[in-house]
């Protein structure tokens, strides 16, 4: 239970350093990109890639919540500062020492991003999509409720075998 709370946790975290690039590039993709229908055969390599970087990711936020904690700080008061920062409200509340843990651990958490990153982008790439593809279908993955289905079907399907 206590895991399933830091990775919950650990996902507005990662919101947090990542979630405004997904968002900013599913404001650039016209409407009609996001509503593209795929391919049978897209959406099988999609699912293979979505089950290759998931415990790469995974690895990845427990490399994150763990250096959070060895800097001495709660996840709950990591993730309420960069909700702050977020929203761009100042830090309220916040003391001195607690931002510049704040900031040390987000270098390097950005650090482990950045790895994460490479590793996903080759793993994705060996499933035969692009990058770029991959970030396509996860933003129609959470419009649309159709492609969604079809995933999630795929997805069962492979883990089945």
């Amino acid at each position: 239970m206590l895991l399933k709370r830091k990775i919950a946790s650990v996902f507005l975290l990662g919101m947090f350093v990542i979630g405004g690039v997904v968002s900013a590039q599913q404001q650039m993709m016209p409407q009609q990109q996001q509503q593209k229908n795929y391919s049978e055969d897209e959406i099988d390599l999609f699912a293979e890639a979505v089950i290759g970087v998931l415990p790469i990711q995974q690895e990845a936020e427990q490399k994150m919540v763990s250096e959070i904690e060895e800097q001495g700080m709660e996840l709950d008061q990591f993730n309420q500062i960069a909700r702050q920062m977020q929203q761009g409200v100042e830090s309220e509340g916040v003391q001195e020492d607690d931002m510049q843990a704040f900031q040390s651990i987000s270098e390097e958490i950005q650090g482990i991003q950045m790895e994460t990153q490479q590793e996903v982008n080759q793993v994705i790439t060996e499933t035969g999509i692009s990058p770029a593809m991959y970030q396509e279908m996860i933003a129609a993955y959470s419009s649309n409720p159709q492609i969604k289905q079809k995933v999630d079907q795929k997805l069962a399907e492979q883990q089945q075998q």
